[in-house]
C-alpha cells in the first residue's frame, strides 16, 4: 500500500478551495442546497469521531462531502465550507477545510458525481441512513458500512432487495483506529489500528474509488471474506465494550485476572454461535487478539464507556444483542452475552 509523505499529510493544513460549483444563485437563508453540484466522489454520512477522521484522511488525497441531516456547523450561507481540526498523534492541530450537505435539502443533481457513500453513523442508525440517501445517489454508486457490531447489514440487504432497480453496490468495512470526538467539529486521533473492507452484494467498488481509500488510510487492505473479519472484530467488541462500559474503565483494566474468565466466556459463546452462521474461529487465537486490543489501547475508552459516561444510547444491540439474536436463531444459548445486554440495557433504561 502506498505510503503518506509528510506532503501528502501537509495538504490537511491547506486552504484548498472547495469541490463543489455553486451557481449565481447560491444558497438561501433556509440553507438549501439545490443548485449545488458536488464535484467530489465520495461522501461519509456521519460526523462522529471516525467519520471526521476519516474525512480528514480522505482530504489528503481528494476533499470529500459529508452527509448531514442538520444545519452545517459553521458553514457559511454561501459555500457550506467549515473546518475540521485534526489533532494528530504527534499532538499537532491541523485545520481541514470540509464541504458539508443537509441531505433533506439535497436534490438528485447535487450527488450525480457521487461513486461511494461511507456510512460512519451508530450502528442503530444505518438503516435509516441509507433509506434517506436512496433517492438522491446515482444507480452505480457503491455503499460501504463503516460501524461496530453485526446486523444492520442484513436490514440495509433487505432494503436495497425492495430497490433491484438501483443495483447498488455493498461493502462493509471495520477499522481499529482510534478517535475521540472533543467537539463539533474537532477530533482527536488516539490510536492507529488495522482497516479492512471487503465486498457483500452487487457490483464491486470502482477500483479507482477503493485505491484512493487504501492511499488515504493507512494501514487498510481489502479481504475476501469480510463477513469472518467483522466476527472476528465482533469478539473484540463483544468482550471490550460492555465490560469497561459496566466497570466505567479504560481498556487496559480488562488486562487484570478477574476480567479474564469473563473474556473467555464471552469470546467463547460468540465463537459457538459464529459456527452455527459458517464461521470458524479459534478461540484461544480470539482471546490473545482480545488482550492484544486491551493492551495496545490501554489508555484509551470503549465507544460503549463513552455512551455509558455520556448518557447516549449504545450500540450494545448490535454488539452482545447481535451474537444473542443469531444464537436464538439457531437455537442455542448465550447466556454470558444476554448478561452483557441485560445489564448494559439496564444501564440505559436508567439514565
Amino acid at each position: 500500500m502506498p505510503q503518506r509523505t509528510n506532503s501528502d499529510r501537509n495538504i490537511l493544513n491547506t486552504t484548498q478551495k472547495p469541490v463543489f460549483d455553486v451557481n449565481d444563485n447560491h444558497v438561501n437563508d433556509n440553507h438549501v442546497n439545490d443548485n449545488h453540484v458536488y464535484q467530489t466522489d465520495i461522501a461519509i454520512i456521519g460526523a462522529g469521531a471516525i467519520g471526521s477522521l476519516l474525512y480528514c484522511q480522505l482530504a489528503a488525497i481528494k476533499q470529500p462531502l459529508l452527509l448531514t441531516r442538520s444545519r452545517s456547523v459553521g458553514a457559511t450561507s454561501h459555500d457550506d465550507c467549515s473546518t475540521i481540526t485534526l489533532e494528530t498523534l504527534n499532538g499537532d492541530s491541523l485545520h481541514q477545510p470540509c464541504i458539508q450537505a443537509n441531505i433533506n435539502q439535497l436534490n438528485k443533481a447535487a450527488l450525480a458525481n457521487i461513486k461511494l457513500v461511507i456510512v460512519c453513523v451508530k450502528a442503530y442508525q444505518v438503516t435509516d441512513a441509507i433509506a434517506s440517501i436512496l433517492a438522491l445517489i446515482p444507480q452505480s454508486c457503491h455503499i460501504l458500512l463503516l460501524h461496530n457490531g453485526m446486523g444492520p447489514h442484513l436490514e440495509v440487504l433487505a432494503l436495497l432487495k425492495q430497490h433491484p432497480q438501483l443495483k447498488l453496490g455493498l461493502s462493509l468495512g471495520t477499522t481499529s483506529q482510534a478517535a475521540l470526538k472533543l467537539a463539533p467539529m474537532q477530533v482527536r486521533h488516539t490510536g492507529k489500528g488495522k482497516s479492512i473492507i471487503g465486498h457483500l452484494s452487487g457490483p464491486v467498488m470502482p477500483l479507482a474509488i477503493q485505491n484512493q481509500l487504501l492511499a488515504a488510510v493507512e494501514d487498510m487492505s481489502v479481504v475476501d471474506d469480510i463477513v469472518t473479519s467483522l466476527w472476528q472484530k465482533l469478539l473484540v467488541n463483544c468482550a471490550i465494550n460492555p465490560l469497561t462500559a459496566l466497570a466505567q474503565c479504560a481498556n487496559g483494566e480488562l488486562a487484570q485476572p478477574q476480567f479474564q474468565q469473563q473474556i473467555e466466556a464471552i469470546t467463547q459463546e460468540c465463537i459457538m454461535v459464529a459456527k452455527a452462521d459458517g464461521v470458524n474461529l479459534s478461540l484461544l487465537d480470539s482471546v490473545a487478539i482480545i488482550n492484544q486490543v486491551i493492551k495496545l489501547t490501554a489508555n484509551n475508552f470503549s465507544s460503549m464507556h463513552q455512551d455509558i459516561h455520556h448518557n447516549r444510547k449504545t450500540e450494545i444491540l448490535q454488539i452482545n444483542g447481535y451474537v444473542v439474536a443469531r444464537a436464538a436463531h439457531h437455537g442455542l444459548t448465550a447466556a454470558m452475552n444476554q448478561s452483557m445486554l441485560t445489564e448494559i440495557t439496564a444501564l440505559e433504561s436508567a439514565l
